[in-house]
């Protein structure tokens, strides 16, 4: 579905739909979710919200996994989505490191373009949950956007 007219929310994934790791998420079986995420997904799904992930995976650049593995990890989410009633509507992600110096690694417009140009949505159109800082950047400009972010991985929220 990619109907300019739908909904279109826009997740990150390490950090917000599933676990964070400081040695990255390298499989399905370290692929795990965060309490509660896969149900909201499923929430927003049938209040008639179109889920796009998007999100930086540099261990493929890196060698830490391959793409095989992404895609498990991807067919695990949902598998798990399913009988909660949600399901992701397309996953884009960057393969690089920064090194590569590409324009699709968040928080540059590369990918964030990709995902307007496949829903047909402009920038003021969709709303972002990212994990990190860079999201406050990935989600310019300002507009009428809206943008929510939690700390970075390994800070308290209770601080």
């Amino acid at each position: 579905m990619s109907s300019s007219s739908s909904k279109l929310i826009i997740l990150d994934r390490d950090g917000v739909i599933n676990e964070d790791r400081d040695d990255y998420v390298k499989s399905s079986e370290e692929w795990i979710p965060l309490p509660g995420s896969l149900e909201a997904i499923a929430l927003l799904n049938q209040a008639g919200y179109q889920i796009a992930v998007a999100t930086n995976q540099s261990g493929l650049a890196r060698g830490y996994f391959n793409i095989n593995d992404l895609h498990a990890m991807h067919s695990k989410m949902d598998k798990l989505l399913k009988p909660l009633g949600g399901h992701i509507d397309s996953v884009f992600f960057c393969p690089h490191t920064d090194a590569n110096a590409c324009d699709c690694r968040k928080p540059l417009p590369g990918m964030m373009k990709e995902i307007a140009l496949r829903y047909k949505k402009k920038s003021e159109r969709y709303s972002f949950i990212g994990g990190s800082h860079c999201w406050r950047l990935f989600a310019r400009p300002p507009s009428r956007n809206r943008s929510w972010c939690k700390p970075p991985f390994g800070v308290d929220w209770q601080r």
